[in-house]
């Protein structure tokens, strides 16, 4: 069963029949039963208390006698660290909680972080680490664009189900075995689009160059900004890329300079982590470009862009992410800090990455409890119970992965919240609806 705290009744749930159900408080006193009334019959007899459900092990799918195995890859020390490092603290810090509460199915979540520094060959040893050696069954989490494209075919072979990655490339809407949360990179450039058009007097005023991390999801963003700009009637100049680690950005920022003076560059689209975006942003400051407000990815909707960053170039600078941090009005508040604070992570719950991470988590175990209804418990039994709705708790919009692709169309612009120390959308969920087309595939030329 779900521990009770966790099943507080989501801001923006759902009533659907497979939604996670509601428990009762156990630190409720109990309710006195009536007397029975008085009657000649004898009384019936006491009906015994269910038991627990349970499944057998499966230690091939990672399900041992105490525990059930969860694994999560990406980038903990390495360039990306800033913005993945976050995702799993925030699994981390539920399965801390969940175990605190008596895990489910008489086991204990077993959490299997593996670090490969945005490395691809470090991945691939990672991957093989924790589907052959520890044998998970899941992933909470696979950092990296050109990590899971190279691991797609062994994903699709193993029936590994891959929950909530924190990039979402096409290839991630091809495969049946990832379930993305986040807004895919499609969505959040036609998110860009409109906010660009709504800051500039309309989007016939946009004239915008992009600023890529050079991997692949960088590639394909700054693809999909050019064709929702241009399909809306603004102009897209070009794509300054950026390797990965890098430490300055002097002769990007000369191209940027160059393209604002002779062809009226008034915007700035950034894909990146929160350390790739810092680098950029004090690139701008140092050559003096202020004015040119940025829109970037989700990687850039870090508290540490604002805490960090060049003040007179972050404060006209948002990031597009889909989950909402503890500091807003939302049933996980108070149990995201908590568990943030019991697994050390304490301030991290005001982190979007962290929520994410939180989020995952607790979806993984609503899944397996899901799936253990059917009398066992394997990859391929968790894959099917995922094809339905979660529960949020309000972290982000209401989720049914019961239509292919699995994908999310939630996502808002974020800056900080000098106040609570949090992130805050510029404008709720519901007002960026319409910018989610639910098209896919780059159509440029």
């Amino acid at each position: 069963m779900l521990f009770a705290f966790a099943l507080i009744a989501a801001a923006c749930g759902n009533d659907d029949d497979d939604a996670a159900p509601a428990a009762p408080d156990p630190t409720a006193a109990p309710t006195e039963a009536p007397a029975p009334e008085a009657t000649e019959a004898p009384a019936p007899a006491e009906e015994e208390a269910p038991s627990e459900m349970t499944v057998p092990d499966n230690p091939d799918n990672g399900v041992t006698s105490d525990s059930i195995k969860v694994g999560w890859m990406g980038d903990l020390t390495g360039p990306t660290a800033s913005s993945q490092s976050f995702n799993s603290h925030g699994s981390e810090a539920y399965f801390e909680c969940a175990n605190r509460d008596g895990g489910t199915l008489g086991r204990m979540f077993e959490y299997l972080p593996e670090d490969d520094q945005f490395n691809a060959d470090n991945a691939a040893i990672n991957f093989t680490k924790l589907t052959e050696d520890d044998k998970v069954l899941a992933l909470v989490g696979l950092g990296g664009s050109h990590i899971s494209t190279q691991l797609q075919p062994d994903i699709e072979t193993l029936n590994l189900p891959v929950i909530g990655p924190p990039q979402t490339i096409d290839i991630q809407l091809e495969g049946d075995q990832y379930f993305n949360n986040l807004a895919h990179y499609g969505d959040q450039a036609d998110l860009a689009a409109g906010h660009i058009g709504a800051t500039v007097g309309g989007i016939e005023n946009a004239v915008v160059m992009g600023i890529s991390l050079e991997v692949p999801s960088g590639t394909e963003f700054a693809a999909y900004v050019e064709q929702s700009v241009e399909r809306q009637g603004g102009t897209y100049v070009n794509t300054l890329y950026v390797a990965p680690g890098a430490t300055e950005v002097t002769a990007q920022m000369v191209e940027l300079q160059s393209a604002i003076d002779d062809q009226g560059v008034n915007y700035v689209t950034l894909h990146g982590s929160p350390g790739a975006g810092l680098v950029v942003m004090q690139g701008m400051a140092d050559v003096g470009i202020t004015d040119v407000p940025i829109i970037g990815i989700h990687g850039i909707a870090a508290n540490s862009i604002w805490t960090e960053g060049p003040p007179e170039v972050s404060d006209e600078t948002f990031g597009i992410h889909s989950f909402l941090t503890a500091n807003n009005n939302i049933a996980a508040s108070a149990l995201m800090e908590e568990c943030a604070s019991l697994a050390g992570y304490g301030g991290e719950h005001l982190n979007l990455n962290f929520a994410h991470g939180f989020l995952n988590g607790y979806v993984f175990h609503q899944a397996v409890e899901r799936a253990a209804e059917t009398g066992e418990l394997s990859r391929e039994g968790l894959t099917e119970a995922l094809k339905g709705s979660f529960d949020t708790m309000g972290i982000t919009c209401p989720i049914d992965w019961s239509a292919f692709p699995h994908h999310s169309q939630c996502g808002a612009a974020f800056s900080l919240d000098a106040t609570s120390g949090g992130m805050v959308a510029a404008n709720p969920f519901a007002f960026y609806a319409d910018n989610f087309d639910g098209e896919y595939g780059i159509e440029i030329g």
